[in-house]
């Protein structure tokens, strides 16, 4: 995740400051899965993994994109396993539009 951050702020933010879910969850404010966006992170029990919310199936189920180590790859997925979400405080309105061109 903190990749996906850096990138997409052209080098300007990594969130969690490299340490990993438990450290990227503190940068965010938690949400209900019912206001999820794509780009808001979700979480494993204990902050174990992290994935992030790609958007919605045509059944309205969300799809989250991570990294599974099992099959050594990112995959998309629905939320089975994750059971928390939370938004980013990087998209407060002040950083959205200081990044609206990214």
């Amino acid at each position: 995740m903190d990749w996906v951050f850096y990138n997409a702020t052209g080098g300007e933010y990594i969130i969690g400051h490299g340490g990993g879910a438990l450290a990227q969850h503190t940068y965010c404010m938690n949400i209900s899965w019912e206001e999820a966006l794509p780009g808001d992170l979700v979480f494993y029990p204990d902050d174990v993994h992290v994935g992030i919310v790609g958007g919605r199936d045509e059944n309205g189920n969300l799809l989250i994109i991570h990294c599974a180590s099992g099959a050594n790859n990112v995959v998309i997925t629905r939320v089975d396993g994750f059971t928390s979400v939370a938004r980013p405080l990087l998209y407060d309105e002040q950083s959205l539009s200081k990044f609206a061109s990214v």
